[in-house]
């Protein structure tokens, strides 16, 4: 059966509690159709397991239902090989009854649907797994420990993961429990390494894809700022080992936090560019910052973790949020923005809000609260009527510790409260925080109610008074150039104009116009991407225009009224501001706050 776990020993003949044994085997099925192989060893004095495969992953808050995937699934006796009986129970379950001590488990997984950081993936170049998509675990008994082996040296002769490896056999590996296995991805590889350490940290980094030496070293010393950075604001680093993982194989973008890990996938036709490249380093501050904010720091809700269904929290605003608010602020202290680029980054952020009328319909803690049916799902009309809890929540992080720097006299800020939370929760705790925790500690490290000022923009759906708080420290919107904005935006295709999205606001009027109509005159002229062009440009708020439209086979007509915003529209720096606010706008600059 394999080398059995260190240091344990299980006794069959002891009937008086429950003994279970597990060892996972992953191999490659076909590498060509991509399938992976798992075979899973178990010794047990239990005459009846149900197995589970889980339904979501922490981090990517919708249910994906990962069994899709699963084929094949067998069980054997280890000793005879004849067949165990089993059944499904329900869609992700597997119930075995009348075992005998020693069974396998083998089934396959099914690793193309989509190249993401929360789905399985197999191809000639690499392999990557995740594990909720990859490996069950018995019913009620997460706390299982088990060990791993890789059999796919002749394909990928290196495995990266977070978790520890036998000092004797570089593709086996350990893990204390399940919720230890669930957050230690995967990546099999061909390429090699690069390493450098910040603070106690030993960082590695893996670039997979076709990737200049050069680029992955000038990636290794940027990344050593920003960890750096980041470590020092917290005060200390909670990992001797951290490992970062970047595919630059194919055209996609995005990430996922883990405890000692992150996976993140970046775009390779962009990585030379000056500014996508900073996109990429605001990629990877944000998932690193989650080393803590998340993983240690974290909502009372967000663990211990029930694989089958919704963790449900009002506080993500909190977990994402504050980390988008910090991802770009850590660029800006490490060096890589400048002034005016950390505010275009922010009045981005601010923009998006105001650009329709989400923030009339839903509240930060709805927005958090609905991430799996709402945030995740999206549809035509979502960001009509769908707050993101990662820009808003920045927003709200960035007015907070402004708010904290005008009122706390000691000069107390969110680096202050997160450093007391990681204290009193990740440490003596234990656990995550409520809410009400979260203000407590708030107030208790900085003497300032924050819940009584910003308590409104959480639970409401109603928008931050952004300009007031950046006033505090000197920073002034300005506005000029209103122009009329048509309300919708379009695609071509063969040469035929298309109706693509339709942007509601509050002061807008209402008018007749569907996703995918056909727009085929304007005014009595023919529809064309350039004759709009031309339209928008000339555009004043209050004009009507006339279109033609082919619906279902149907021809119509509609008048549109224009809206209007401000072409041009950006926060300065005021000099014309209090001594006050110049030493408090010094200050933000200046320190991490």
């Amino acid at each position: 059966m394999g080398k059995e776990l260190e240091g344990k020993t299980i006794s069959l003949d002891d009937q008086s509690k429950p003994t279970l044994q597990l060892q996972f085997e992953v191999s490659i099925f076909d590498l060509y159709k991509h399938y992976y192989q798992v075979r899973l060893f178990v010794e047990t004095n239990q005459k009846e397991i149900t197995f589970c495969l889980p339904s979501w992953t922490p981090g990517s808050y919708m249910i994906r239902d990962y069994a899709t995937h699963l084929h094949k699934f067998e069980v054997y006796n280890s000793i005879t090989k004849e067949p165990v009986f089993w059944e499904m129970v329900d869609l992700h379950r597997w119930k075995l009854n009348q075992l005998p001590p020693k069974f396998e488990i083998t089934y396959i997984i099914y690793a193309f649907e989509d190249f993401t950081v929360r789905t399985n993936y197999l191809e000639t170049e690499f392999g990557f797994i995740n594990p909720p998509a990859l490996f069950v675990y018995p019913e009620g008994k997460l706390d299982t420990e088990s060990s791993l082996e890789f059999k796919v040296s002749d394909t990928f002769p290196n495995i990266y993961t977070s978790l520890p490896r036998d000092e004797n056999n570089p593709h086996r590996f350990y893990s204390k429990h399940f919720d230890d296995l669930f957050d230690s991805p995967f990546h099999l590889s061909k390429k090699n390494s690069v390493f450098f350490s910040a603070g106690t940290t030993k960082h590695e980094l893996l670039v997979e894809g076709d990737i200049p030496f050069d680029f992955k070293t000038k990636l290794a010393n940027d990344l050593q700022k920003i960890t750096e950075t980041q470590i020092h604001w917290m005060g200390e680093s909670p990992n001797q080992y951290y490992l970062f993982v970047l595919n630059l194989s194919l055209p996609a973008y995005g990430g996922l936090e883990h405890k000692a890990s992150s996976i993140n996938y970046f775009n390779p036709e962009l990585i030379h560019d000056d500014e996508e490249y900073k996109r990429l380093l605001e990629l990877l501050s944000h998932e690193y910052f989650h080393l803590w904010n998340i993983k240690r720091i974290r909502p009372l809700a967000l663990g211990p973790f029930d694989y089958q269904k919704p963790n449900l929290t009002k506080e993500l605003w909190i977990a994402e949020g504050f980390t988008s608010f910090y991802d770009a602020y850590f660029l800006f202290h490490s060096g890589f923005l400048s002034l005016d680029e950390y505010l275009t980054k922010l009045q981005s952020d601010i923009f998006s809000l105001e650009d329709n009328e989400a923030d009339f319909w839903m509240s930060l803690e709805e927005s958090s609260f609905t991430a799996w049916t709402k945030y995740y799902k999206r549809n035509g009309n979502s960001h009509n009527i769908t707050v993101s809890y990662y820009t808003k929540g920045g927003v709200i992080a960035l007015c907070m510790n402004l708010f904290l720097l005008h009122e706390s006299k000691e000069k107390k800020t969110i680096r202050h409260v997160f450093q007391k939370l990681y204290e009193v929760f990740a440490k003596e705790k234990q656990r995550g925080f409520t809410k009400q925790e979260f203000f407590e500690i708030v107030k208790d490290v900085t003497g300032v109610d924050l819940k009584l000022e910003f308590n409104e923009y959480l639970e409401f759906p109603k928008p931050i008074p952004v300009d007031y708080y950046l006033d505090l420290i000197g920073i002034h919107r300005i506005q000029t150039d209103l122009i009329g904005d048509t309300g919708f935006k379009t695609k071509e295709k063969n040469g035929n104009l298309f109706v693509q999205k339709i942007q509601h606001k509050s002061n807008s009027e209402s008018f007749d116009l569907m996703l995918d109509d056909e727009i085929l005159a304007i005014n009595g002229k023919r529809a064309s991407y350039s004759y709009l062009q031309k339209l928008e440009k000339n555009l004043r708020p209050g004009e009507k225009f006339h279109l033609i439209l082919s619906r279902a086979g149907k021809i119509k007509e509609t008048m549109v009224t224009a809206s209007g915003y401000y072409k041009t529209r950006k926060f300065i720096v005021s000099e014309d501001c209090s001594v006050e606010k110049k030493e408090l706008r010094e200050y933000f600059l200046r320190n991490i706050v």
